[in-house]
């Protein structure tokens, strides 16, 4: 998010303490990631399916966009390819159409309610300067991961997301592993980048690429804060911009 929340930590902290808590950077991170809610934004997603079982494959280009208290809203422009995986490719969409819905964010966002955390270390990942966080879910849930965050000091932004899902996200996908980029956009981080692998009874070994694309954010987040009610354990209430 801002430097303000890197100043907060530093008089939250104790005395001679390097780095805020595992805690603190998750309950951080939930701020940052709300703000992902509160502005509008649209983009083009090209999605890659391929089985290997079956030597198909799939391409589905699709447009999205989000608006505060609603969502986001998805819309097939092209679709090529083997009909069941693009149906794969629907259904996956309509989870996240689900999932992004007002009341079900929180239940999918990285947060304390969500997740418990560890702090590995710092790493540079994409020329940003990032706490390492090791992710438990606290719950078995398609829409939570069980990996590793990448997160920015500077924003607490999740700039890198591996892991695999807690829970089988569908009798065709299972549980698949994930790799998923993050980049800031006018103030507010969007993922950029996606690639799954996952194993199924019923198609074997498949492979997933997202490409996340021409993104245009309306109303970019100001770099000024509020009060919020996520705060660690403990701590004081962050602030998360408005």
């Amino acid at each position: 998010m801002l430097n303000f929340l890197g100043c907060l930590f530093a008089i939250m902290s104790p005395a001679g303490a390097s780095m805020p808590t595992a805690d603190q950077i998750l309950a951080a991170v939930a701020i940052t990631g709300a703000g992902r809610q509160d502005v509008p934004y649209s983009g083009v997603r090209h999605y890659t399916l391929h089985n290997a079982r079956f030597g198909k494959s799939a391409v589905v280009k699709v447009r999205m966009s989000s608006l505060p208290g609603q969502g986001a809203q998805f819309t097939v422009v092209e679709r090529s390819g083997a009909s069941r995986l693009t149906s794969i490719v629907e259904r996956l969409l309509d989870t996240e159409a689900e999932s992004s819905r007002p009341g079900k964010s929180r239940e999918t966002g990285i947060n304390p309610s969500n997740y418990s955390a560890r702090l590995r270390g710092s790493e540079t990942i994409a020329g940003r300067d990032c706490f390492v966080l090791e992710l438990t879910p606290k719950v078995k849930s398609k829409y939570l991961v069980n990996g590793t965050a990448w997160v920015d000091k500077e924003t607490y932004g999740v700039v890198r997301l591996t892991g695999t899902t807690a829970a089988s996200v569908s009798m065709w996908v299972g549980t698949p592993q994930i790799q998923e980029e993050f980049r800031r956009i006018d103030g507010v981080w969007l993922p950029t980048h996606l690639v799954s692998t996952s194993t199924s009874m019923l198609l074997g070994e498949s492979g997933l690429e997202i490409h996340f694309l021409d993104y245009e954010v309306s109303g970019a987040l100001p770099d000024r804060p509020r009060v919020a009610s996520v705060a660690a354990p403990g701590a004081k209430a962050l602030s998360r911009p408005e």
